[in-house]
């Protein structure tokens, strides 16, 4: 729970200092289709998934086993399909899709220490500013413990934000379930 309370203080803190750099930024929201040109989003990250314990799977089994938190590194893809979806606004939707390692102390037999997820789901964004975009991950995550031993799937839902520190560079953020996530994207 401190790494949790420590995380979420530390990009609230980032954040408002970011914010306060843009409050004078002009919006393009209104503009569809004024944002970097690309066709695919890749992110490479760190996270934790804080949020498994809570949830109860199946006959007795858990939803998730791993007492505490988790964490990991992962990547991330995101496909561009339409864009814009919403005429009079600058959005774009995308499939996304991706690869996350984390430790696993209670794992299924013991052997495997850790868990793989693989991400697939839709990614809407919004571009707000030359600086700000924010985007809604939805989908599913198969996951197990080591390669595929055992496998269940859970439900993606999340939130988040970018940071454009270049045009095509941004630091992402990303809160939701399963992950917490922070990473550096690349628009290619």
């Amino acid at each position: 729970m401190r790494a949790l309370k420590a995380l979420s203080g530390t990009l609230l803190a980032a954040s408002a200092l970011l914010v306060a750099n843009e409050a004078n930024a002009q919006l393009i929201i209104r503009n569809p289709s004024d944002h970097p040109d690309f066709r695919a989003e890749l992110e490479p990250h760190g996270e934790i998934v804080p949020w498994g314990d809570s949830l109860g799977y199946g006959r007795g089994r858990y939803f998730y086993r791993g007492y505490g938190f988790q964490g990991g590194v992962g990547f991330r893809a995101t496909i561009k399909v339409a864009d814009p979806v919403i005429p009079r606004l600058n959005n774009t939707i995308g499939v996304t899709f991706g690869l996350d390692f984390t430790n696993c102390e209670y794992c299924y037999d013991g052997r495997e220490q850790f868990s793989f997820w693989t991400p697939i789901g839709a990614q809407w964004t919004f571009f707000l500013t030359r600086k700000w975009s924010v985007f809604a991950d939805v989908g599913v995550v198969p996951f197990s413990d080591g390669f595929y031993r055992n496998l269940w799937v859970a439900p993606m839902f999340e939130i988040g934000g970018r940071y454009h520190f270049r045009d095509k560079i941004t630091l992402t953020m990303r809160l939701g379930f399963p992950f917490i996530s922070v990473g550096v994207s690349f628009f290619i």
